[in-house]
């Protein structure tokens, strides 16, 4: 009882626990201060690690898909017109010139490997030769695939394809 009077030793504790709260809020309330302190290079790192985890928890959820509806006779009815009409075939300009291809004669050494020629789109039976592309077609119709035949603008033996 002596000593609550007497003030000495307990006044002078509850000034300094006094001193550590004001000096704790203090810490706190300038930390706690956004855009008026200076930025600070580690507290924007975790602060931006943090908000990529808030943003991975609030991801949307994903809306289902509508069903397709069943088409209807019509719709069926028109998609296999479209099917079963046949493709109109694209004009290419003729080459220069078009000749037919020679079969190669029975006496001549075969070598081991030949090219083949290209097919032309669109147009059956008639090839680029492998030798002279740019030259113009050969028509092979006369000829089975994997024939041996004579370029006409060569003279050179290619295979049909």
């Amino acid at each position: 009882m002596l000593n609550a009077f007497c003030g000495c030793a307990h006044d002078n504790e509850m000034i300094r626990n006094l001193r550590r709260f004001t000096l704790i809020v203090c810490v706190f309330a300038l930390s706690a201060t956004g855009p008026c302190v200076a930025a600070n290079p580690v507290g924007d790192f975790f602060k931006r690690v943090g908000q990529s985890f808030a943003k991975f928890r609030n991801t949307p959820t994903p809306t289902p898909t509508p069903r397709k509806q069943a088409p209807t006779r019509h719709e069926q009815d028109l998609a296999t017109r479209e099917h079963n009409t046949p493709p109109t075939p694209t004009p290419t300009p003729t080459p220069l010139e078009i000749r037919p291809a020679s079969s190669v004669p029975p006496e001549r050494v075969r070598p081991r490997d030949l090219p083949y020629a290209v097919a032309v789109p669109n147009h059956p039976g008639l090839v680029s030769s492998p030798y002279a592309p740019n030259q113009g077609y050969v028509d092979v119709r006369a000829f089975p695939k994997s024939t041996e035949v004579v370029d006409p603008y060569t003279g050179k033996v290619f295979l049909t394809p």
